[in-house]
């Protein structure tokens, strides 16, 4: 948390938080970026701390494309936590997704916290990949995750050496 990127947002894209209303627009990113519908009420409003400043959107040109939420871990008290960060596949390569993190973790970080955590599905590999680039580490909480992180760090470099050839 000491050494964040800077957040810079490139021509045409925006940031905001959530205001009243936008329920709708937040649960549409998310059923896009998963595949499966949420509740608002239920995945935010409803657990660890949620504010409508803790939300965060990504527009470009002015419509919504990507979502982070940034409250308290309520499992590890004093601990940032990331909640439902999601990107329409539309908007995805545009770093979008990127944006929106960077903006909670500074969120975090203004809010006083020095340290975040976040869960997330093995098959979210561009996800993956991007919270390893912003310095997130795996956390081997259970007997599965070694193997398991070793099959997704051999995914993510065939990812990358097909993405150069």
């Amino acid at each position: 948390m000491d050494n964040l990127p800077p957040l810079f947002l490139p021509a045409g894209f925006s940031l905001h938080n959530h205001i009243e209303g936008l329920e709708d627009v937040w649960e549409s990113i998310i059923e896009e970026a998963f595949g499966n519908y949420y509740s608002f009420d239920k995945s935010i409003r409803n657990g660890g701390g949620y504010k409508p400043e803790y939300v965060i959107y990504i527009a470009k040109d002015c419509y919504d494309i990507a979502t982070a939420t940034a409250v308290e871990n309520e499992t590890y008290p004093g601990e940032g936590w990331f909640r439902m960060v999601g990107t329409r596949p539309s908007a995805r390569g545009q770093g979008a997704g990127r944006l929106a993190l960077i903006a909670a973790l500074n969120s975090l970080a203004a809010r006083g916290y020095r340290s975040t955590v976040l869960s997330t599905d093995d098959w979210r590999l561009p996800a993956i990949s991007l919270y390893l680039s912003l310095g997130f580490e795996p956390v081997m909480e259970h007997e599965s995750h070694p193997e398991r992180w070793k099959k997704i760090f051999a995914e993510l470099e065939l990812r990358d050496k097909l993405k150069t050839t």
